[in-house]
């Protein structure tokens, strides 16, 4: 039985195959948003802390958080409430969700840009903010991989799960940029000066990303209509991300 609040749940027994294709899916990203510092040192040791603080994190924070969240409301309403209520109840869990993973991942995205003496300059934020972002996510699919892999897949098992599995690398493909987008986002904010209003966008997109799946579990949605909103919202983070990147290098070729 896993343990909630064990780091080491988040990370099972590696597998190569689920840390190569993790690293696929990140690193398209890491070379498209993180291009101008992944020759820079403290680039890489912040992508190597997201990879180490995602298992802490889930265990250590979110997860004692999602069981205080979870012991107050069944302390006001019961089971039968819960689930006529699902769709209001489950709000609070994924705004805790969004809290921790965006804060724990900008904290990291600040120490880097102190370290690179970059902490006014929104460019560097964001692609800060990308390459945290591509850190998380990225092992968040390993974690994810790990499990489809340690459970055993084989051609035959493909065949029997069928669009099943093939949805799984779907949502870590869609996953990824989320974390990239969402916390490009945060790490502009903070560069630029305003760092609780864009935190609180990336907090609520997050959120809203994670809540698409309680339609699933209402019965209002299908599991390839949770993916397609997860896509539409990782769409919207990687398209704030791309405009933000222009008017921030907008300035600085104006400039030269």
């Amino acid at each position: 039985m896993t343990d909630p609040f064990n780091p080491l749940t988040f990370v099972g027994l590696p597998d190569w195959c689920a840390a190569l294709l993790a690293a696929l899916f990140a690193l398209p990203w890491l070379l498209l948003l993180g291009r101008g510092h992944l020759r820079r040192w403290p680039t890489w040791a912040a992508v190597a802390a997201a990879a180490i603080l995602f298992p802490i994190s889930l265990a250590w924070l979110q997860a004692p958080l999602e069981v205080a969240v979870d012991w107050l409301l069944r302390r006001a309403l019961n089971a039968a409430a819960m689930q006529r209520y699902l769709l209001a109840v489950t709000v609070p869990t994924m705004l805790v969700t969004g809290l921790v993973q965006e804060s724990v991942k900008l904290l990291i995205v600040v120490a880097a840009l102190r370290l690179l003496g970059a902490t006014r300059r929104p460019l560097a934020g964001l692609a800060l903010g990308a390459v945290v972002g591509a850190g998380y996510g990225g092992f968040e699919a390993f974690w994810v991989f790990n499990q489809v892999f340690a459970a055993g897949l084989t051609w035959a098992t493909l065949q029997m799960a069928g669009v099943g599995v093939v949805l799984v690398f779907l949502d870590r493909l869609v996953g990824v940029p989320i974390h990239v987008g969402l916390l490009a986002l945060a790490g502009y904010g903070y560069a630029s000066g305003r760092p609780w209003r864009f935190l609180l966008v990336a907090i609520v997109l997050h959120a809203a990303a994670n809540y698409v799946d309680v339609f699933r579990q209402a019965g209002l949605l299908s599991v390839v209509g949770v993916e397609i909103g997860a896509a539409l919202l990782a769409a919207v983070a990687i398209g704030l991300t791309f405009w933000l990147r222009r008017r921030a290098v907008r300035p600085a070729v104006q400039a030269s």
